[in-house]
Formats: C-alpha cells, sequence, structure tokens
C-alpha cells in the first residue's frame, strides 16, 4: 500500500487558494506538509528543516526569487531533494524545466498531482517509508 509517512513536502504558492488545496489534499494522502507563500521564505524552510524530502513549487512568485531559482539554490543546501514545478505560464518553463525533476501545467488535477508526488518518490525511494505498490 501506498502512503505519505515519513515523507515531508514542502509547497511553495503565492496563492493562497491554491497553496491550502494542495496542503490538504497531501496531507489527506499522509505526507507532512509544509507550507511557504513565497520562494524566500521556503528558502529559509530549506534551511529549517532538514526532513524536506520533496518541494512543490510555482514558477511566478513575488519576491527576489521565482521557482526555478529557488530550486536551484535549494539543491546547493540540499542536493538530495526531490522538486516538482508547476506553472500556467509556459515562456521561462519552457527554457528551465530540466532544472526540477518533474513539470506540471497548471492547470492538473489532484489525482494527477498525487499520482506524480507518488512515481517521483517511489522512483528515488526517499523518506522513512519504502513507497512500495
Amino acid at each position: 500500500m501506498i502512503t505519505g509517512y515519513g515523507i515531508t513536502i514542502l509547497i511553495v504558492d503565492d496563492e493562497d487558494r491554491i497553496r491550502t488545496m494542495i496542503g490538504e489534499h497531501l496531507d489527506e494522502c499522509g505526507f507532512k506538509v509544509l507550507l511557504a507563500c513565497n520562494a524566500d521564505d521556503a528558502l529559509l524552510a530549506v534551511n529549517d528543516f532538514p526532513e524536506i524530502d520533496l518541494v512543490i513549487t510555482d514558477v511566478k512568485m513575488p519576491g527576489t526569487l521565482n521557482g526555478f531559482d529557488f530550486i536551484e539554490r535549494a539543491y546547493v543546501r540540499r542536493p538530495g531533494v526531490q522538486t516538482i514545478v508547476m506553472s500556467g505560464f509556459t515562456e521561462e518553463a519552457e527554457t528551465r524545466r530540466h532544472v526540477a525533476h518533474r513539470f506540471l501545467k497548471k492547470p492538473f488535477t489532484m489525482t494527477f498531482l498525487e499520482n506524480e508526488v507518488y512515481d517521483l518518490l517511489k522512483s528515488k525511494r526517499i523518506g522513512a517509508n519504502t513507497l512500495d505498490n
């Protein structure tokens, strides 16, 4: 059985509704969820919470860093962290999508996101839980 037990996910999005919806859904899947409203705050979270296994971030956000810039800095501090970028804008996403492990074009369903999360985590076997079928 697949569960999120033992895996921590940081969700970064400036839109409160989207951040909350994703966070609640992944929490219901059993993941420990941390939320940040911009990349600057998310970078602080990466420093403060070494248990973060996966980051899901939007690209366009207010602040000094966008989602891709944040991921590049997060990799310096945490080279093993897994990443998913989500965006409704494709121009920068097309040129920099290789920065993240996965790219999701908005809009998407929570089921699609959940499947992408499980697939990525299973392929990397991270966290305290082995995600077996």
